[in-house]
């Protein structure tokens, strides 16, 4: 991207995500400023943000990855006062660091309100990135989930509080970034004005995630994130028990079954070949997908969805829920198959005819990693986003 003067852009988040990746970018176009975040300076920079463009909030990281670390084993009334406290100290420290010389500033949704408050003082333009569908549609859509499988659904896993504060910071942000078509929709339809929505997929890095020789003929499904109910990992354990494939074999690697809350109901619908993997660096992932065959995301609501670029780089087909963000991606039948929230019967089916038919799972695959080479690797994330900043800094220029 061409431009006369230089954008400066300062991004932030609690946590990782994908905003390390967005501040690479950023970095690779001579954008970025500034990335602030509760990890070490270190870890950005093994993403490739260059060190001296990292300020690191080490306290307050100390305190939020300790807290993870014990979240899941504590009460949920304790656990809904930390996460409040945890959300609240580190955008209260964030609207502190805020460069009065920054162009454009991007927050992390639920981290990031004061923040946008200076930066409307400061006359600087900003931006919410939320990675997800909108919280008041994930509830009920966990709720629907949990009731499917009779389960009590825990409206505390999505609190009052949390959709006040991202319905409070999309008002104050001018600009919303969505990481799907599947996003915007949703919170248009929880009343943010389209008008105020951007949005860009996220990308794949293409040196880490690419095919490579597979070590035997066994058929082998692959799920790649946490064993929770918004993943929909009791629905493909179920469809997994409908294979009736003899030899078949499932991954599910990701952390949480001991904490998942409906450890009974896994261990009931868990049938021979399933193997429970512990989650592994993303440096790792490639070697899990490589010795794959298919890979499938049941989720009931997910924004994106990274895991399913990466799987379709490395050149497997995928089967994924309508309620999954990456799901524009696919063209049924062709690069994978896009199948109704809740229905085992059909993911099943699905996985037979990939089972039955090797030839065209292989093509299938091939499709998938072309579909990622045209448009969906980190770079044309970043050639996008720059794009748009820039357009707006041109804008304010005019004027």
């Amino acid at each position: 991207m061409e431009r006369s003067d230089p954008v400066h852009v300062v991004t932030s988040c609690r946590g990782r995500f994908h905003i390390f990746d967005q501040a690479r970018e950023l970095a690779r176009h001579d954008a970025l400023l500034q990335l602030i975040t509760d990890y070490p300076k270190s870890w950005p920079s093994r993403f490739g943000v260059p060190r001296d463009k990292v300020h690191s909030m080490m306290l307050s990281g100390l305190i939020n990855h300790g807290w993870g670390r014990i979240r899941g084993y504590s009460q949920v009334k304790h656990r809904n006062k930390v996460d409040r406290w945890i959300h609240d100290r580190f955008s209260r420290k964030l609207a502190k660091l805020i460069p009065e010389d920054a162009h454009y500033f991007i927050g992390l949704s639920s981290f990031c309100l004061e923040a946008l408050k200076v930066c409307r003082e400061l006359g600087i333009p900003s931006a919410v990135d939320h990675g997800s569908l909108h919280q008041l549609e994930e509830r009920q859509l966990l709720a629907e989930e949990a009731d499917r499988f009779g389960l009590s659904f825990q409206e505390d896993s999505i609190p009052d509080w949390i959709v006040a504060k991202e319905n409070e910071e999309f008002s104050e942000a001018e600009t919303i970034f969505a990481i799907s078509g599947l996003a915007k929709k949703s919170l248009v339809r929880c009343g943010v004005p389209e008008e105020k929505i951007f949005v860009n997929q996220v990308g794949v890095d293409l040196t880490s995630f690419r095919p490579g020789k597979k070590k035997d003929d066994v058929f082998r499904i692959i799920q790649v994130g946490s064993v929770c109910l918004g993943k929909g990992v009791l629905t493909l354990l179920d469809a997994f028990a409908k294979l009736k494939r003899p030899g078949a074999v499932l991954w599910i690697v990701g952390d949480g079954q001991k904490n998942s809350g409906f450890r009974s109901i896994v261990d009931k619908l868990t049938t021979p070949g399933v193997a429970f993997k512990s989650p592994v660096p993303q440096a790792n992932l490639r070697e899990f997908y490589n010795q794959s065959s298919v890979f499938v995301l049941a989720s009931v609501a997910d924004g994106f969805a990274m895991v399913v670029l990466q799987a379709m780089a490395c050149e497997l087909p995928v089967i994924i829920t309508e309620n999954v963000g990456a799901s524009e991606l696919i063209e049924d039948g062709v690069n994978g198959f896009v199948v109704p929230v809740g229905a085992p019967e059909i993911i099943s089916e699905r996985l037979c005819f990939l089972h039955d038919n090797p030839e065209h799972s292989r093509a299938m695959g091939l499709a998938a990693a072309i579909s990622i080479e045209n448009g969906y690797t980190w770079n044309d994330y970043g050639n996008r986003l720059t794009s748009f900043v820039a357009e707006r800094q041109d804008r304010i220029r005019r004027c």
